[in-house]
């Protein structure tokens, strides 16, 4: 199954919008870079979001918890890296493919600022690998998107 980003706001000001997503479930992703090459992990097969392919690192908010709060405790759990600063790229609703079904809310966040080393510290992945933007199209990704975000976030920093 193949999944995609629908009402998408960049950058969303207010963490928490409006979104069609049942029961309201937000997440937060991070891409890590150094230097000219971004974080991804390839993600168990056993998992029901995105098994098999190649992510970025996060997860889902606790109850109440904002969605930069969910973006540090997830980097922290998953690859034991503080992040100390991020920057928000876009909120927007992920959906599957074939209904349009929205799943979840997901806020992305590129990481520049971090401190430690990033190791596979669960089960999520089955590994996590740095890409240069153009090894990341030979890879099959849970989102597209993730390589227009890059790309525009390049554009801006370059």
């Amino acid at each position: 199954m193949r999944f995609r980003l629908i009402n998408q706001k960049k950058p969303a000001p207010i963490p928490n919008v409006e979104s069609p997503v049942k029961a309201n479930v937000i997440c937060a992703g991070a891409i890590l870079v150094k230097k000219d090459a971004f974080l991804f992990g390839k993600r168990s097969a056993k998992k029901d979001w995105a098994p098999g392919l190649w992510d970025i690192v996060g997860g889902k908010s606790l109850k109440n918890e904002l969605p930069l709060f969910t973006l540090q405790r997830e980097t922290l759990e998953e690859t034991g890296v503080q992040v100390l600063d991020a920057e928000l790229l876009t909120s927007a609703d992920v959906a599957r493919t074939d209904d349009n079904a929205p799943l979840f809310r997901y806020h992305i966040y590129m990481v520049k600022h971090f401190k430690g080393k990033p190791k596979n510290k669960t089960r999520e992945h089955t590994k996590l690998q740095w890409f240069t933007r153009e090894a990341l199209e030979e890879l099959p990704l849970a989102l597209p998107e993730y390589l227009p975000l890059i790309d525009e976030w390049l554009a801006k920093n370059r």
